[in-house]
């Protein structure tokens, strides 16, 4: 095994140690804001997981709902500030920082940003923003990684790498979803199912690694408890989990829009930024007068949804208003993740489509979850494996794999037409598309191209014979616009070349016109090309010299000159197909 693989293989463990600390550490910062905003100031506990130490009781205080507004409000207030101040890249949702971060910023993160981010975060959940904890530990673990990734010296492709090691460890000990979160580092990237396949191996090691820490540190049960034995024991209960997909891949279309309208209506708002995350707070504190189910994280209240606790209309309802909910806490500026909320919107409306059919809601809830993030997100595949492992359910694979891939499919036709396709704008399609593989391509794409592609033999070039006298040439070099000149013998075979700078020192002395002859002139060392050569050489023979055009000489003859091509006319021929693949990318 190559040095540099050992040395990968090395920082998966720090990585991944490293994202394990982090996750612990921050969740145990939510904890303690919620704490002390929602239960000491508010006077109200949502309800919380059993297997996370809380409860599903849900307790309120003496004053009610009251003072929800005032606590949302002054979160969001202390949340603007901090981003403001300190970082404004820690604002928004996380996961598409480190996104963009791959693609255009060579995996680079500032120093204070994950500390910034963990700190705003911890507030704006804290104090019943309506977000989640693993998106801000997405950007916290790919912070963690870049750090280290600039401390080490790295180049900017192991950067990149070690940014989703991070990425994959922070979010695994948060879900404790080693496997769904390795592979939701590499799908989230592009917007199509496309993978940083490279980086599997890698985010893989890591996000188990974090897996098994945080499992010492807090146990290794799933998030969320299902009904013993419980699966799909009719076929045609795989018809319900259709229309469930059909479902969710509106809501997955209509996600990304909601957000993206709250968010660009903030972004107009012609206030300081650090007021616009309170503005949002005090929206989501008056909805919450009314649904304070919407309400921070929300997993307390899936749970009561596994559990058949809710109804489907109000389940329906909570789907619909978490959503907007969502978006005032994250649209307005307010720091915290999509994850949860998009859980919560799909598991909602899973138990409503359970409604409908008369089931048990458990299993759709479940599905649901998978279904409307894993569209919205445009990582389907992860989804899957994330829901099933956060909720043990891992026999209920096929029906969230068919109602997944559905979402997916229905989620990008319908968003083609709408302003937003995807909960995160700085995905790109494909690897074709992004900055992070330039050049990748480029020999890739010219492999294929040949001269004869190119080439066009049926345009008119002046050759010029080797006895020609200097003062003839230059006669004719007045009616030409031609820069390189093919040199011929007798027998119209090639046998130098020159250019428009080779016979600039001798311009102006007519002493050598009538005494030079065009052999004297040529170069004998002719650089040629031909029909069957492959673009990438030919590139490469332009380079030599720094010249811009040359000979296309037959296969079989050497000497044999059929006409000249041109840098120009290989770049561009190159865009012509470059562009031609990543439309046809964008159609997959």
């Amino acid at each position: 095994m190559e040095r540099r693989h050992l040395w990968l293989l090395l920082d998966t463990i720090l990585i991944g140690a490293a994202g394990a600390l982090a996750a612990f550490i921050f969740a145990h910062m939510v904890d303690f804001s919620q704490e002390f905003f929602l239960v000491k100031l508010a006077k109200y506990r949502p309800p919380g997981l059993p297997n996370e130490g809380g409860s599903l009781e849900e307790w309120v205080g003496p004053y009610g709902l009251l003072l929800i507004p005032v606590v949302t409000t002054l979160g969001g207030l202390i949340s603007g500030l901090i981003v403001q101040l300190l970082a404004p890249e820690a604002k928004g949702h996380g996961t598409d920082a480190a996104i963009r971060a791959f693609h255009f910023e060579e995996g680079k993160v500032r120093f204070r940003v994950p500390f910034v981010k963990m700190l705003a975060s911890a507030v704006t959940l804290g104090s019943g923003g309506s977000a989640g904890r693993e998106g801000p530990t997405a950007q916290i673990g790919s912070g963690i990684g870049s750090i280290y990734a600039t401390l080490t010296k790295r180049p900017p492709h192991e950067r990149r790498l070690l940014l989703l090691m991070g990425m994959a460890a922070g979010l695994s000990a948060i879900f404790r979803s080693p496997i769904g979160c390795a592979f939701f580092a590499i799908e989230v990237l592009y917007s199509q199912i496309e993978f940083e396949s490279r980086a599997l191996l890698y985010t893989l090691i890591s996000a188990v690694i974090a897996y098994v820490l945080i499992g010492f540190a807090t146990g290794w049960k799933p998030l969320f408890s299902l009904p013993p034995d419980l699966g799909v024991t009719a076929s045609y209960e795989y018809l319900f989990f259709a229309v469930l997909g059909i479902f969710s891949g509106i809501m997955g279309a209509l996600l990304p829009n909601i957000f993206g309208f709250i968010h660009s209506s903030f972004e107009r708002l012609p206030l300081p930024f650090f007021v616009k995350p309170a503005i949002g707070g005090l929206l989501l504190g008056l909805i919450a007068l009314a649904l304070p189910q919407v309400l921070g994280i929300g997993y307390g209240w899936l749970q009561h949804a596994i559990n058949g606790n809710l109804t489907g209309d109000l389940m329906l309802t909570l789907a619909l208003v978490k959503a907007v909910a969502f978006s005032l806490t994250v649209g307005s500026g307010g720091s915290g993740g999509d994850f949860a909320p998009s859980l919560y919107v799909g598991g909602m409306l899973g138990g409503f489509v359970a409604s409908l059919f008369h089931q048990d809601p458990a299993a759709y809830v479940v599905v649901g979850m998978a279904s409307v993030f894993g569209a919205a997100a445009r990582a389907p595949i992860a989804n899957s494996l994330i829901v099933v492992e956060i909720t043990g359910g891992f026999h209920l694979l096929p029906a969230a794999s068919l109602s997944v891939m559905l979402a997916y499919l229905i989620q990008t036709a319908i968003s083609n037409y709408l302003p937003y396709r995807s909960l995160y704008e700085s995905q790109v399609p494909t690897p074709v598309h992004s900055p992070a593989h330039r050049g990748e391509f480029f020999t890739d794409i010219l492999g294929d191209i040949k001269v004869k592609d190119i080439f066009r033999p049926g345009r008119s070039w002046a050759v010029i014979p080797e006895d020609m006298s200097f003062r003839q040439f230059l006669e004719f070099f007045g009616r030409t616009e031609q820069h390189y000149f093919p040199v011929v013998d007798k027998e119209g075979k090639l046998v130098g070349i020159f250019s428009v700078n080779d016979i600039r020192p001798f311009l102006f002395n007519d002493d050598l016109k009538d005494i030079l002859i065009i052999k004297d002139i040529a170069r004998k060392d002719i650089i040629t090309t031909k029909p069957s050569e492959d673009i990438n050489s030919v590139l490469r023979k332009f380079t030599i010299r720094n010249i811009d055009q040359l000979p296309v000489v037959a296969d079989d003859d050497p000497q044999h000159f059929l006409g000249m091509i041109s840098r120009r006319e290989v770049i561009a021929f190159y865009n012509m197909r470059l562009n031609e693949f990543k439309r046809e990318s964008e159609r997959r």
